[in-house]
């Protein structure tokens, strides 16, 4: 039976969350994380920021090796970052446990993450491997799920988006709505309703038993 953890990090303590700055409107939203032989490389976006200033901070973080600009958009770019194994925090932790990440989002003040594992003994090791290196969690919810519960291990901003996107269409053939359509609805950028959706209907595929976690 697998374990949702909801938990949160000051952003002091993380270098994304230093180089996001002290403005409160600017924010940053994990897109995901893709393993690598040695470490792990992010993928994010950046809101309300100017990602030549993100860039320029990011850059002297020890934990980052490398930062770059994949995308930009209005309000926004979506970027990469390459980390240092020996610096790596939560991030490396999570993918070392094999954690799904849900949701994670961070401002000024906080690191805000939703991580599914697959069981409690994964849950404890993220717990133990964080605590060996001094990362400072603070764990506000813990839940077991089965395949079958009624969210299917959605998030509440996943349900959201598959809900609208679905009541307006944007499954038909042909479509009745577009990303953008989908945006003005929630009150976000088209670039976060894709990636909302996207790991929505990954996280469906997997919990339906149609794949597991493994071959998404």
């Amino acid at each position: 039976m697998s374990t949702v953890i909801e938990f949160t990090v000051p952003a002091e303590d993380c270098a994304l969350g230093r180089a996001l700055g002290d403005d409160p409107s600017a924010s940053l939203e994990l897109d995901r994380i893709v393993p690598t032989d040695d470490t792990v490389m992010p993928f994010f976006w950046v809101w309300n920021r100017d990602p030549e200033a993100f860039l320029a901070t990011a850059s002297d973080e020890p934990a980052i090796e490398a930062v770059s600009v994949v995308e930009q958009v209005d309000g926004g770019a979506l970027l990469s970052a390459h980390w240092n194994r020996e610096e790596a925090g939560t991030l490396f932790a999570i993918a070392r446990s094999e954690g799904a990440l849900l949701d994670a989002r961070v401002t000024n003040r906080t690191w805000r993450f939703e991580v599914r594992f697959a069981d409690a003994a994964a849950t404890a090791a993220f717990r133990q491997f964080c605590a060996d290196r001094d990362v400072s969690l603070s764990i506000e919810r813990v839940a077991t799920a089965s395949p079958r519960d009624d969210d299917y291990g959605l998030t509440a901003e996943q349900r959201e988006a598959l809900a609208t996107a679905y009541e307006r269409g944007y499954f038909a053939e042909p479509r009745g709505a577009t990303l953008e359509d989908i945006a003005d609805a929630i009150g976000i950028s088209p670039r976060a309703v894709a990636g909302r959706l996207r790991r929505g209907q990954a996280t469906l595929l997997e919990h339906t038993g149609l794949l597991t976690p493994s071959e998404g």
